[in-house]
């Protein structure tokens, strides 16, 4: 059994203000400080009238690491001038990244099993985890997640949980979860707008989606802007900006099926535990991709090589050469003679 170290850190933001860095843990280091607040400020400046829910997202942070960020709104001061003053903390958990891609590659599940420390203003703790903390995923919380209906999608006094409710596609998540999980295994992002956020959304489909892509792949549950360019984003508000490099909502719900969804319906429907986690082990549109350049390269390598290595054949031997060789093979002086007046006489008419 390993033992996982999380480093943390919390800093504040008052609105319009640059953060500060409130409280930190022996061993959170200071290169990490700059980085840190490159991801506070990437977070976005706060839109007149939008709170700020629980948000969760995930981001290397210098090149061997990875912050798993949570982020609420402070509760606001009433100056005596009648001015409210609000701001932002943020509370940073920081592990190495082969670890994050070994054991964890879930930031959601992370932020349910480590609780934030929003009030400590001097030195927070160094904080370690066992690795069967992050158990695999079950049959049952996927079946779980797919099987959940969007709040919008319900009629007053309906209830999702009494037998005679019927799921439909207009009331269901299962259409743009299946089709969201499928655009990030092809290398697409995805969008939501919720003035509110969506952290169940999210972290529903992080669960569906195969390892490769949960540990190549950045999620938040909500932020005030896309500067950050996360793979999945939920903002409270679709600009046009936005919409030029995500894919929203309805687009995923009507988005082809592909291959890995499919494979997922049917491990989730009709199979078992092996069978989705073998899903679950399936290599995503980037390793593919990277597997087909790999290959292609080392083809082309292979090619060159026998081409380098094989020496380049000699001309075939000239009819002179050929009879010289053969004057010097005869023992009888006669007819080599012959053969030697032959080529002299052949050369001065060439000449």
């Amino acid at each position: 059994m390993q033992s996982i170290p999380f480093e943390q850190a919390l800093f504040h933001r008052p609105d319009r203000l640059d953060p500060r860095l409130v409280a930190q843990s022996p061993g959170f280091q200071a290169v990490w400080q700059a980085d840190a607040i490159s991801l506070v400020t990437g977070f976005g400046e706060r839109p007149v009238g939008v709170a700020c829910p629980l948000a969760v997202f995930a981001k290397p942070i210098g090149k061997k690491h990875v912050a798993v960020v949570r982020v609420i709104d402070e509760k606001p001061e009433v100056l005596a001038s009648g001015l409210t003053l609000r701001g932002l903390l943020f509370h940073f958990l920081i592990v190495d990244r082969n670890l994050y891609e070994a054991w964890i590659c879930d930031p959601f599940m992370l932020a349910e099993k480590i609780a934030p420390s929003w009030g400590v203003t001097d030195l927070l703790s160094t904080i370690t985890l066992s690795t069967d903390t992050f158990q695999a995923r079950t049959l049952a919380q996927v079946q779980a997640v797919l099987k959940r209906v969007k709040a919008s999608g319900l009629r007053e006094g309906e209830d999702p949980e009494t037998p005679d409710f019927e799921r439909t596609a207009d009331n269901s998540e299962s259409p743009a979860l299946l089709g969201g999980a499928q655009i990030l295994v092809d290398g697409g992002r995805l969008v939501f707008e919720r003035p509110a956020g969506d952290l169940r959304l999210v972290s529903g489909l992080w669960l569906l989606l195969p390892e490769m892509t949960r540990y190549r792949r950045w999620p938040c549950s909500f932020a005030f802007s896309s500067d950050l360019d996360f793979d999945v984003l939920v903002v409270p508000k679709l600009d046009e900006v936005i919409l030029e490099s995500y894919t929203t909502e309805e687009q995923a719900a009507d988005y082809p099926d592909g291959a890995y969804e499919l494979a997922l319906q049917r491990a989730t429907e009709n199979g078992g535990q092996n069978d989705l986690d073998e899903v679950f082990r399936r290599r995503d549109g980037n390793q593919t991709l990277r597997i087909g350049i790999i290959l292609f390269v080392v083809m082309s390598l292979l090619v060159f090589a026998s081409r380098w290595l094989t020496p380049t054949p000699l001309p075939p031997p000239s009819l002179k050469v050929l009879t010289a060789a053969t004057i010097v093979s005869i023992c009888d002086p006669v007819p080599a003679a012959t053969m030697v007046l032959y080529w002299d006489h052949r050369e001065k008419n060439e000449k």
